[in-house]
């Protein structure tokens, strides 16, 4: 496995990003050409001049590199055709791989998750049959940690008689290991719990199962635009220490937690008083560039160790800003990602942790 840029790309987005993620893109990839296949997918043919390098694609909820499209009448049928590719493409594979399958879910749809899984099950009875070590190797637990020589097979169903078979080697070698999920596309399960202030503590727990890697108990953390304190009540119940920052206080029983110190005033002016902290969280709604030099400022200063950021846009001509955010956390050295999470509105998030810390995207 090279770090050679792949030679075709499909990518899974919202319904209705795909605008988005072309000119993403075309951004990451400017000789190329780009296109949008299906509701919620694209599909790229890369040039030589953009093969190289790491890229991290925002918009992109699942990659798909060098995938092959297969196409048949039946369950039954697809499973046959993508399982011998599935064992001649990791025939040389010793380590664990696991396997997706997804649609991307959206009413009226053709392609149904059930359908991608009967073809799932088909291929696991294949490989029963045909293949029995790559069972003994298969990793079956979407939150288990990427391993460094693991292998990501990913059966994309487009239409009920067209999938996307896709199989990566070595994730944490791939130049898309940023844009590449261990959530089967890109969906990270969250449970819903009404206690929390408001339904933002959804995107922190998306962002952590994204980044595999949590708040703990005792760790310092910094709450920028914390009111009405749906990420500081996250934290607090994790045993955190919590720095709340906000114009207005958070909700009564926050505001009267031991654990809690509130600080009154810009979330953008402050800076903790003995860096760094574990963790800076901030879901403020603010122009892109005033968050993307927040963050320039409290990596270039070694004023956190963590981080999850929203950024937050008004229109297609401030989505731009996303590549010198990539440049500014890419010259970090930080594992980082940055996401359309599940729960993001127009907005999107990064997170990241520092380099050589075990995280989901290693």
């Amino acid at each position: 496995m090279t770090d050679a840029q792949p030679e075709s790309l499909h990518c899974a987005c919202r319904p209705g990003d795909e605008s988005l993620l072309l000119g993403e893109l075309g951004r990451v990839y400017p000789h190329s050409v780009h296109k949008t296949i299906w509701s919620g997918w694209t599909e790229s043919r890369l040039e030589p001049d953009d093969r190289e390098g790491g890229r991290c694609l925002a918009l992109a909820q699942q990659a798909l590199p060098d995938a092959a499209v297969i196409r048949a009448p039946s369950i039954a049928r697809l499973a046959l055709a993508a399982a011998p590719r599935i064992v001649a493409a990791l025939e040389d594979h010793d380590g664990p791989w696991r396997l997706h399958a997804f649609c991307v879910d959206q009413p009226g749809a053709d392609a149904r998750q059930v359908r991608c899984d009967r073809i799932a099950a088909q291929v696991l009875d294949f490989l029963g049959k045909k293949q029995r070590r790559l069972l003994r190797t298969r990793i079956d637990d979407p939150a288990a940690l990427w391993s460094p020589e693991e292998a990501l097979v990913q059966i994309a169903l487009i239409e009920p008689d067209r999938l996307l078979l896709c199989v990566v080697p070595a994730v944490a070698a791939h130049p898309l290991r940023r844009s590449l999920s261990r959530w089967p596309g890109g969906q990270a399960p969250i449970d819903e719990d009404k206690t929390p202030p408001s339904r933002a503590y959804r995107k922190l727990l998306e962002a952590e199962l994204h980044l595999g890697l949590a708040i703990g108990r005792g760790d310092r953390v910094v709450d920028l635009g914390a009111a009405p304190g749906g990420w500081s009540y996250v934290a607090l119940e994790r045993g955190a220490v919590v720095t709340a920052v906000d114009r207005s206080p958070l909700r009564d029983d926050l505001m009267r937690h031991p654990s809690l110190d509130f600080r009154k005033g810009d979330g953008f002016k402050y800076e903790p008083e003995y860096p760094p902290v574990d963790w800076l969280l901030c879901d403020v709604i603010a122009y892109p560039v005033r968050t993307v030099e927040l963050v320039s400022r409290w990596i270039g200063r070694g004023l956190c160790r963590s981080f999850v950021v929203s950024v937050k846009f008004q229109g297609e001509d401030e989505y731009p800003r996303l590549e010198e955010l990539k440049q500014i956390l890419a010259d970090a050295n930080l594992e980082f990602q940055i996401r359309r999470l599940r729960h993001n509105r127009n907005e999107v998030t990064a997170l990241g942790a520092p380099a050589g810390r075990p995280t989901g995207a290693t």
